[in-house]
């Protein structure tokens, strides 16, 4: 049996989990805009998209890997944000409208 390590909020490894940095800014770009827009299909708009792949430093997902193919980048082709998307609706702490 696998056991988790507990830990406190203020432990110095978090600081260095993408998980948890690309979910604060998340968090964060909500609470200064007034939520995230959705597109039809329920996914988080390019123009947020946009800005996480600018500002999530999340590795092996910079701006040259994601603007390589195209200049809009949607939700499903950065999976970091996709991963924090399903999470935050996981968790309850965003709604889908």
């Amino acid at each position: 049996m696998i056991e988790f390590r507990k830990f406190t909020d203020d432990n110095p490894a978090l600081q260095y989990s993408p998980l948890l940095r690309a979910a604060q800014y998340t968090m964060a770009y909500a609470a200064e805009n007034n939520g995230i827009g959705l597109t039809a299909t329920k996914t988080f708009q390019h123009k947020f998209v946009h800005w996480a792949v600018e500002h999530v430093n999340w590795p092996g997902f910079g701006l040259e890997e994601a603007f390589s193919v195209s200049k809009i980048v949607n939700e499903y082709e950065f999976p970091p944000i996709q991963i924090v998307h399903f999470l935050l609706l996981q968790r309850k702490l965003g709604r889908p409208y």
